[in-house]
């Protein structure tokens, strides 16, 4: 299914674990929809008032009322003849066990037309059948992946359909009448993919590589306590307690900004990327070490970014404050710029000059993400 998106119908979340919660909290607080709808894609609690105190309350950001109304604010969520609804909007629950497959949902008997899929299960946009991310298609005009692409198939090219958007950096690849199948890529790289563009576009030739380094709260792929590998576990790093420990771990997210910065690879800029998992809830920074031919200070850096900020001030904010992680819990922006902690050291050889920076973007790794979703979904419905 194809064709113009009506941005009033209701909209599909299928699967409601930190983001697919999250985002159902940030369309009902937007309240520009009669309906939401959801697929748990499994069996849960024992029924409406089980889903109702999960998505009511949550132990990071406090209870779905003080998040809409504040302090003062009353309460924002019920359950009203056999319904819930958030801040006035109802939540169509689809519980059924024939539900659980993609391909089976009736999204478009609900007026769904476009989905969300947060399961972070099905990830491949190039299996076609009812079981796979692709299978949302058969009932909804778009399917969006809050994940990168993972194409199983080594050398399988990425189907013209298929697109990674993100925003700051190439919402102007969208073709409303080519592409069906949306990923919005990662936390990670909604975080440092802008501030990487606005470098690729200001210095060229002049940027000679990159290295990232994301220190990124715990997620539920991580154990509480330690826990025993499983058969053929590869990283056993994996299975101890996320409470206890600084946890190395792999990201994508060199990989997924060349996808959606090319010029990096025309340029032939050099990167790489390592992370690192720590005992915080959400709150999370990208810390960047960029080289570069010439001699540059730390105010030059600066305007390039303060620049960037005016010019996408939704995607980035440009900060002069002493922050640390909890005062990025509910920022709406994929990137906030430490300016406060950016130095640099400038060497020379035989003529030249080199300059090495280190930048630090903070970001709120849920509903920072959530509400790059958010804008994605405004591209895609025709409001951006």
């Amino acid at each position: 299914m194809s064709g113009v998106i009506n941005p009033k119908a209701p909209v599909g979340v299928c699967g409601i674990g930190r983001i697919g919660k999250l985002l159902v909290w940030y369309l009902a607080a937007r309240g520009e929809h009669d309906q939401i709808v959801v697929s748990t894609g499994r069996k849960t609690g024992k029924g409406i008032d089980d889903l109702a105190t999960y998505l009511g309350y949550d132990s990071t950001y406090g209870s779905f009322s003080r998040f809409v109304g504040g302090f003062r604010g009353g309460r924002a969520f019920e359950v009203r003849d056999g319904s819930l609804y958030l801040n006035g909007v109802k939540i169509v629950w689809l519980a059924e066990k024939e539900h659980r497959v993609p391909g089976n949902i009736p999204w478009s008997d609900n007026g769904v037309e476009v989905v969300f899929d947060t399961t972070g299960k099905m990830t491949d946009p190039t299996i076609n059948d009812d079981n796979a991310l692709r299978g949302h298609l058969n009932h909804a005009k778009r399917a969006v992946l809050s994940a990168p692409f993972k194409i199983k198939a080594k050398g399988t090219p990425l189907p013209e359909d298929a697109i990674t958007l993100v925003g700051g950096v190439n919402f102007d690849r969208y073709d409303a009448a080519k592409h069906t199948v949306i990923s919005n890529a990662s936390c990670t790289t909604n975080c440092c993919a802008p501030p990487i563009k606005a470098l690729v576009d200001h210095f060229g030739e002049k940027f000679i590589s990159y290295s990232l380094t994301t220190v990124h709260a715990a997620t539920n792929s991580q154990n509480v306590l330690d826990v025993l590998p499983k058969d053929g576990e590869k990283d056993t790093r994996k299975v101890r307690s996320t409470f206890n420990s600084m946890i190395p771990t792999s990201t994508g997210a060199a990989n997924a900004v060349i996808e959606v910065i090319p010029e990096i690879r025309k340029l032939g800029i050099g990167s790489q990327a390592s992370s690192m998992r720590v005992p915080t809830t959400t709150g999370s920074i990208v810390i960047l070490d960029i080289s570069l031919m010439g001699e540059f200070d730390d105010d030059y850096v600066n305007d390039i970014f303060k620049k960037y900020s005016a010019k996408n001030p939704d995607i980035m904010q440009y900060s002069t404050e002493q922050l640390v992680s909890a005062d990025i819990i509910g920022s709406t922006h994929s990137a906030v710029y430490d300016s406060r902690f950016t130095h640099r050291r400038t060497s020379k050889r035989g003529d030249h000059y080199f300059t090495m920076v280190d930048l630090n973007f903070w970001y709120d790794n849920e509903f920072g993400y959530v509400s790059s979703l958010g804008r994605l979904y405004d591209l895609v419905t025709g409001r951006r």
